[in-house]
Order: structure tokens, then sequence, then C-alpha cells
């Protein structure tokens, strides 16, 4: 029987470990664009599993292929409550519809389908991974009913469908996977992935790179068309103390060659150093001393950003170096020339995960959001909100700039954990709205919703299961507040799905207008979800150059780039503008 991969966070489940990069990275190109696909063959109406999501019921999950097996949409439901699953689709015509179900199962496991009033005779999901049919039912034409029932636990299913075609076979329904408007740009295979990567023109051929940092800071470096440029590996002795989240990196111009260099953590000689590389060959070109204590020193939160502390292009170097205890914020110049550090003895995770240069003051130079603080760009505290969390496990985990209150000065939303989401003015700390979403984990904002003042705020709100009795250790549901933090909906509408999905959004179709995915689905004007990719999402920007952004997901030893097949491509690269590189491209985190 194949076993399915459960969805949990990818850091959690330590897929990193024992990872081996490999000499060259696979990559394949789409062909010319194609004329958009139907969502199935004449007299056919496919229902993925994702389609049950919206209403799941407790302790079901959501599962993925594992290997060589395949799942539709690679996304499939373990049935492991006895809560029926109900969706509702649009019939063509009337008729015989054979059903059919591609599911797995054990014996005394099983489901079986209902069309409106009519149950199959037949089960599914008591053997191995099977496509099977049951015996015609009599279908009217329009809006029908379709359920999972009678279920006996354990059983996994990806799809079911109702087809006039008596003979219809599961490699027929293959190309109607995903949405029509979803195009595959590129794919690149590694068992490095799901490293974290940084992008940047290593190169200077104006095609974006890429930079895979793995969890004990081994960094390897590759070209847009996969070919590995060079490899800093860590040293093996020290992999288990290194962070359990993002490895520190960030790719920028410094020079203004046109090539990137890299910036990242090595050990040299038994000693840290912060380094400045040649984006090509991976040879140094300055270096520092990690901003820490000696070793030895706990790893927890490593991140590095490019700032803007000048009136000139962004080209500082800003570490967030968490050891627990000490927590610093070392701001370097391009040179790696000490500019400033401010340190806070405060416990772990007390000031979140990654650090912020951003402009919130509108002067055109950052200021240093870190945690439930704000330093401007010369190091000094301009506010704090340590008040409101009680100690460090109630800290900010993600942050977004919007004008909530429409004054015309930008806010911050911050997600911080059990204490909620905060709107909090960007210069003065005070609390415009706050409310709670489980852990609020991660978060973003903007104009999303029709009829809904906004702009409204979309929270992961992350919820803990038990795992003495087989629940998933981590699961998340979605939380919309508008403008005022009333809640407006929530989505799954029946219980979180789970795993702890990332957050991207971006000008997807290239008009102008922000477009929020979530884990693999596009989130739709009433903030719910419409599955568009096969694998999470993980960053989005113009990654071809063509004008428009692209989502990249990952998978298990695989990284894709998608975009819409309705896009509208001006040909002028986003990546141009240095603003758009810094805060969209480089400075890119889950957190």
């Amino acid at each position: 029987m194949q076993k399915p991969l459960l969805l949990v966070p990818l850091l959690a489940l330590g897929l990193f470990a024992g990872a081996q990069p490999s000499a060259k990275t696979k990559t394949t190109h789409s062909a010319a664009v194609a004329p958009a696909k139907n969502f199935a063959p004449p007299g056919t109406v496919i229902v993925p599993a994702s389609s049950f999501v919206d209403r799941l019921p407790k302790n079901d999950i959501i599962a993925e292929a594992r290997g060589d097996g395949w799942y539709f949409n690679n996304t499939a439901m373990v049935l492991n409550s006895l809560t029926n699953l109900i969706t509702w689709v649009n019939v063509p015509e009337s008729g015989k519809y054979y059903i059919y179900a591609r599911s797995s199962g054990a014996k005394n496991q099983g489901f079986k389908v209902v069309v409106n009033d009519k149950v199959t005779a037949e089960r599914f999901g008591d053997t191995a991974l099977t496509w099977k049919r049951a015996a015609p039912l009599e279908v009217k034409a329009g809006r029908a009913v379709v359920k999972i029932t009678r279920i006996n636990p354990g059983s996994t299913v990806d799809v079911v469908v109702l087809s006039k075609t008596p003979n219809l076979k599961e490699e027929d329904i293959k190309p109607y996977q995903l949405n029509p408007d979803v195009e595959l740009l590129k794919e690149y295979h590694s068992p490095l992935f799901p490293g974290l990567p940084k992008f940047g023109d290593v190169d200077g051929d104006k095609k974006t790179d890429f930079l895979v940092l793995s969890p004990d800071f081994t960094a390897t470096m590759f070209d847009n068309s996969g070919k590995q440029l060079w490899q800093y590996k860590a040293p093996e002795e020290n992999a288990k103390l290194r962070s359990e989240f993002e490895a520190p990196g960030v790719l920028w111009d410094f020079d203004h060659d046109g090539k990137a260099e890299v910036v990242h953590w090595r050990l040299i000689d038994g000693k840290e150093w912060l380094v400045i590389a040649n984006g090509m060959t991976g040879d140094i070109i300055r270096k520092v001393e990690w901003p820490t204590q000696p070793l030895p020193h706990v790893y927890n939160n490593f991140r590095l950003a490019i700032a803007k502390l000048t009136k000139g292009a962004p080209n500082e170097i800003a570490v967030f170096t968490d050891m627990g205890g000490t927590i610093n914020t070392t701001l370097y110049d391009s040179n790696l020339k000490l500019l400033w550090q401010h340190t806070e003895k405060r416990q772990k995770d007390n000031q979140g995960h990654y650090i912020y240069p951003l402009d919130i003051d509108g002067d055109g130079i950052d200021e240093i959001l870190v945690g439930s603080e704000l330093l401007d760009a010369k190091g000094k505290e301009i506010w704090n909100r340590f008040d409101l969390v009680n100690d460090n496990h109630d800290h900010a985990d993600s942050y977004k700039l919007i004008d909530m209150d429409h004054d015309g000065k930008l806010d911050i939303v911050i997600s911080n954990s059990e204490t909620g989401v905060y709107a909090i003015k960007g210069m003065t700390k005070e609390i415009i709205w706050q409310n709670v979403a489980e852990h609020s984990q991660q978060l973003d904002v903007g104009d999303f919703l029709k009829g809904v003042p906004g702009p409204q705020t979309v929270i992961g709100g992350r919820t803990y299961g038990n795992r003495n009795a087989g629940e998933p250790y981590l699961g998340s549901q979605l939380y919309w507040f508008d403008n005022q933090g009333n809640l407006v909906n929530m989505w799954p509408h029946g219980f979180p799905i789970n795993g702890n999905p990332n957050f991207v959004s971006g000008n997807w179709k290239g008009d102008g207008k922000r477009q929020v995915f979530w884990y693999k689905w596009k989130l739709n004007d009433k903030g719910e979800g419409e599955l568009y990719f096969p694998d999470q999402v993980y960053h989005i920007f113009d990654f071809t150059g063509r004008g428009a952004d692209e989502v990249i997901t990952f998978g298990r030893g695989v990284m894709r780039v998608y975009g819409s097949r309705t896009a509208i491509h001006t040909g002028k690269d986003r990546k141009a503008d240095l603003r758009y590189l810094q805060l969209n491209v480089a400075n890119h985190t889950h957190y």
C-alpha cells in the first residue's frame, strides 16, 4: 500500500538532515505557452480531494505522494473521521455517469460515494492504491451534491470522477490537474530541496540564480540553468548545533557591477565569520567576525537582510543573532565595517525570528524592526512593545506594513503568537486594533476581499494537536479581519488543515493588483481557497523578468516556478528597481 506523506512543516520534519548536494541540479523549461486547458474531458466531472477541504472534518488530514507515486494535484485526503465529506459540482448534462475513485486502504477500511440521493453499491479505499470504477448512476444536469460516505476510517482518496465514459483511465485525467491559468515555467531537481534558497543574479546575465541554504549552514550556489557553481560545506561535527529555522544568507550586488555577491556564515579555523563571497566562485572577498560571543553558544535565530541606511541605494547588511539570553542586532556597511550594534538580554525567540529593514516614516531611510522593537538607522530605540508579550513564547512571528487607518502613514500589522494580531501605528506604537487567532503565525495584508472594508488582514492561526491521540502536531486555519479588526471569515469552514503553511502575495496577473496565496491555494475574493499548485508556495517575485510576479513552490527534491497564463507581461524586469529587489526578492523569510 502506498503510504501518504503527511503535510507538516518541512523544517520540523528534518527533511534537510543528511541531504547531499547533487553535482548538477536539473532544470526543465516549459514549452511555448499552450492554450488554457479545460477542467475535465467531455462528459466528465473531476472532483479532486481538495474540493472537500472547505468543510474539513476533525482528524481528516491532507497527504502528499511519496517517491515515484502520484496523487491527483499531489493532494489526497486521509479519512480518519466518520464524518462525511461534502462538496457541490456542476453536471453538464443528464444521463448515466460511471463513478470512479482513486484510493487506497486496507481490509475493513473504505468508503462509498453519494451523488445527490444515490449511493454507489461498490466500496472504495479498501485495497492498495487503485483506480476503481463503480456502476453508473443516473444524474440530472445542474448542481449536484457529491459526498464521501459510509466511512470506515483510514482510507486515502485523491480524486473522485463522474464520467459518461465506461472505460476512463487514470491517465486520461492526469492532464487536467491544477488550475488552467497556471503555467509551469521552470523546474529544478536536487536532494537539497526543500533547502531554503536566496535569489539574485550572480553571473550578470540578468537571469535569476539561487543559493540553497541548508540548516547546517551549508551554502550551495546554482545558476539559472541549475548548474552548481560552488559550495561551502559546513563542518559535519558542528551540524547538530545548527538552527532549527532558516540559515542566514543573502545575495546583493554591493559593488554595482551587475553581479551579486553572497553574504553568509562560515566557520574558519574554529572561528565564526560573516563573509562576503564572490557569487560566481565562492571565494571570500572580505570577512568579519560573526557578531556573537565566541563558541560554544546556542544557534537559534540567525538572519541576514539588506538595509538602506543612506540616501543612496540599499547597500548595508543587517545581522540578527539570537543566542538565547543575548540577542544582537548588528549593522555593517558594504565593506563589513561595523556601523552599530544593539543588544537585548532576552530569552530565545523573544525578538522573533527575522530582522526587517523597512522605511516606515517615509523619509527614504530604513528603520530596523526586530521583534516588538523598532530601531532607527543609527541603532537608537524608537519604541518597544515588550509589555504586550508575557514571555519569550509570545513573540512576533510575522509583520506587514500598510496604511491600516487611511491617515496617509504606514502602520505595522504583527502576528504575536498566543497574544494574537495587532495593528499599530508605525512610528508611535499606538494600537489601532487587536484580536486573537489561536497561535497567530504568518500573515498578509491588502485589499483582497470583495465587499469588506480594507485593507484586510489574513492570519494563519496555528493549532497544536495531541500526538499521543494520533492527531497532527500542527494545524492551521485562516482568520480574516477587516480594517477595524473585526473577524469576517474563517477558512476552511470546518477544522484546520494539518501543517503550518506559508503565505505569499504579489502581482500575479501583472495588472498591479496583489494576489495572495496560502499553502497550495489561491485565495479568492471571499477568502476561500482554490487549489493552484501541487506543492507549498515559498516565494513570489518577477523570477523571469517579464514584469509579472511568479510563484516559487517547494516539494521534496524539487523547486518549481509558476506563472499566470493570462498575465500581462510588460517586458520590464521588476528586479531592476533596487527597492523591489531588496524588499521583494532578497529580504525574504517565512517569518
